[in-house]
């Protein structure tokens, strides 16, 4: 595990959930936009003090970004997916589908 690409994604993935950008996040933080880009591309490691101002800005927990259980390789999220789906009734999986299809024509 690589702890500072692995907070770097979580990172990107929170802001991204926020509706930020990283100019608008380094902007909140009072950091650099090259600051942002290099602790989301694993590239630097935050400052403690930088890490509460995610938080403060994120509003979010300490804990949320250092969730890292939910990064797998594809064989193992698709090994979960099966094993969640294998259980699911009809009726989900027909609304998994159409979700899935939605969610692949907007990209």
């Amino acid at each position: 595990m690589d702890i500072t690409r692995d907070f770097g994604i979580r990172l990107q993935e929170i802001r991204k959930a926020k509706g930020l950008t990283q100019a608008q996040l380094a902007e909140l933080t009072g950091l650099d936009v090259k600051t942002i880009s290099r602790i989301e591309t694993g590239g630097r490691f935050p400052l403690k003090e930088n890490i509460e101002k995610f938080v403060k800005v994120l509003d979010c927990n300490i804990k949320d970004l250092f969730d890292f259980d939910y990064i797998k390789t594809r064989e193992e999220l698709r090994a979960y997916i099966d094993e969640k789906l294998d259980t699911a009734p009809l009726s989900d999986l027909q609304f998994f589908v159409r979700v899935i299809d939605a969610y692949l024509e907007t990209r």
